[in-house]
């Protein structure tokens, strides 16, 4: 027999496995998209996404391609992909600007009319 020299989805590690890896990391997959600025990856689990494969991977201590090989079986795409990807930090989580908003209408006196305590007053 030859050896295999392409390797298919079987070989990936299965999406209930990850979650559960991370899990006893004390993490999870919305935990790692909000440190990185996404609102979610969990799509990386059922399809090839370079930037999600390396925080999940780094937040397990592994390669991507240890998780999921079928993914980079074709180098030339893989560097494609990672031409094409945004570059991530992944060691220092994302830190959002929590300025307090300004309210988008403001009642005043001039935009409100009279503003008074007590029954409207009438002109006699």
């Amino acid at each position: 027999m030859s050896p295999k020299k392409s390797t298919d989805a079987q070989d990936d590690m299965h999406p209930a496995d990850v979650i559960a890896a991370l899990r006893k990391r004390g993490t999870s997959l919305r935990k790692i998209a909000i440190e990185n600025g996404y609102s979610h990856i969990q799509r990386v689990l059922t399809s090839p996404w370079l930037a999600a494969e390396q925080l999940v991977a780094r937040a397990l201590d592994k390669r991507p391609e240890e998780l999921w090989p079928s993914r980079y079986v074709n180098p030339a795409n893989r560097a494609l992909a990672f031409q094409q990807t945004r570059k991530i930090a992944v060691t220092m989580p994302h830190q959002r600007n929590q300025t307090p908003r300004k309210p988008a209408h403001e009642l005043t006196p001039g935009n409100f009319g009279q503003l008074a305590d007590g029954p409207p007053q009438s002109k006699t």
